[in-house]
């Protein structure tokens, strides 16, 4: 994406255009099914493209989008950021020698650092280029009030930080009632500090009352290629986790019975939610490991074409950019179009997996929509049998690949984000309306832990 023009109209004239195109091409003939498909998906992308065209006029500048302040995480903090981003070309990771090539990560250096590890020992981020503009330095959330939890897994130490709300005390012979827990994945490159920091979410957790885990991903050792870039296993993403074929899977699983054990939790209400890399992520485990999350947010991520279908009703959240061109909303320059749905449109295509699976009406029930919105919200279900399976969907307009109402910083592999909305809000409110079902658990005393976690 180039900088944004004075005279405004290329982007979203592009992204129309080439929508239309894809929507008036002839129906490929291939099989009845694929014809079946691309038809079926006419109508709900002509709405969605009606939609887009009529964005808030808002113009991306060197100090973000200057009509509406993004929200901040200290007082008199600004927003910036450069101009409208270059997107990174299809990116390419070097594999050891010993592992297939390949990866949806870019190599070439960003401009914002990360904040790195949130542990001791853990690897390093990569330097940036000392030849991008200088940035105001990143709002840093305190890292008081957190544990750092340390498990072994698969041969591995995993780490995860935990914030619990202000005032909880977890003392022997106290009472505790038990709460809901947020499991957030970071993106690729990411940390768990720096996911504190993208979303706001350990700050909302003190205000709303649950417990904020963020797990970390794994890195290439110091010395070799991509060494730091921290990355999740799910399916064909990404980076050193694909490549090591590291069990995610598994330590999400051990965590999440270590959080039962350590913690006053809530088994009805254990949600988890990612971006990008992290997204995928969530929603592997959802779909591999049933009867243990309530609910899933997944923000600029994507499904592979060919999956097996949801085993239980699920609550899933979508919020995705419509100019995301990493994790892509639609057709891109630069990616040729193959004439199949799933793999030209996958924002939607990832919607209508959820919908069709959790055997909701291919319609929206409801959708929220002005022109003067940046959000295009569709909610399918909840379905009738048992009242668990929905999906809602938003669109943000304008949005890039990025976590929408965040921190003002473009990190590893995302773009600046728009003000608004606030997908931190977003999740949680979504997240609070679901539970599975059973009956609430109490902690006459809080449960003894495993090992003592350690206190930042």
């Amino acid at each position: 994406m180039s900088p944004v023009p004075a005279q405004r109209a290329t982007p979203a004239l592009a992204l129309a255009l080439a929508i239309a195109l894809a929507l008036t091409l002839p129906l490929v003939a291939a099989s009845p099914a694929l014809a079946a498909e691309t038809s079926s998906a006419r109508q709900a992308m002509g709405d969605i493209l009606d939609s887009l065209t009529h964005a808030p006029e808002q113009q991306q500048t060197a100090t973000g989008f200057p009509k509406t302040p993004a929200r901040s995480n200290a007082p008199g903090s600004t927003q910036t950021g450069p101009t409208s981003p270059t997107q990174p070309k299809a990116p390419v990771v070097k594999a050891l020698s010993s592992q297939p090539a390949g990866s949806p990560l870019s190599t070439s250096p960003q401009p914002a650092p990360l904040p790195g590890s949130a542990f001791p020992g853990a690897p390093a981020q990569p330097a940036h280029s000392q030849d991008a503009p200088q940035r105001a330095k990143p709002q840093q959330q305190s890292l008081r009030g957190m544990d750092t939890l340390r498990l072994e897994h698969d041969g591995r130490e995993r780490l995860a930080l935990v914030r619990l709300p202000k005032g909880l005390a977890l003392k022997k012979g106290q009472a505790a009632r038990t709460l809901p827990v947020v499991i957030f994945l970071h993106g690729a490159g990411g940390s768990a500090r720096q996911a504190m920091q993208q979303t706001g979410l350990a700050g909302l957790a003190d205000r709303a009352g649950f417990l904020a885990v963020f797990p970390e991903g794994t890195a290439a050792p110091q010395g070799q290629e991509n060494a730091g870039i921290q990355t999740w296993n799910s399916w064909m993403c990404c980076g050193y986790a694909r490549d090591q074929k590291i069990d995610d899977m598994g330590f999400l699983a051990a965590l999440i019975n270590r959080l039962k054990a350590d913690y006053p939790v809530d088994p009805r209400r254990i949600y988890l939610a990612g971006f990008s890399n992290g997204a995928m992520l969530a929603s592997r485990f959802a779909l591999e490991r049933p009867g243990v999350v309530a609910a899933i947010a997944s923000v600029a991520g994507q499904l592979p074409c060919e999956l097996a279908l949801p085993k239980e009703p699920l609550p899933v959240l979508i919020i995705h950019g419509n100019r995301d061109r990493v994790a892509r909303f639609g057709p891109a320059q630069g990616q040729p179009r193959s004439g199949r749905f799933c793999d030209d449109f996958p924002a939607k295509a990832q919607v209508d997996f959820w919908v069709h699976g959790l055997g909701l009406n291919a319609k929206p029930q409801q959708v929220r929509d002005a022109r003067n919105s940046r959000t295009r919200l569709e909610r399918f279900g909840p379905d009738k049998k048992t009242g668990r399976a929905a999906v809602e969907f938003a669109i943000v307009k304008g949005g890039g690949h990025a976590w929408p109402g965040g921190e003002a910083v473009r990190y590893r592999y995302c773009d600046l984000p728009t003000p608004d909305p606030d997908a931190t809000a977003m999740l949680w409110n979504f997240f609070k309306r679901q539970a599975r079902d059973g009956t609430p658990e109490t902690a006459a005393t809080p449960r003894k832990p495993s090992k003592k976690p350690s206190r930042r």
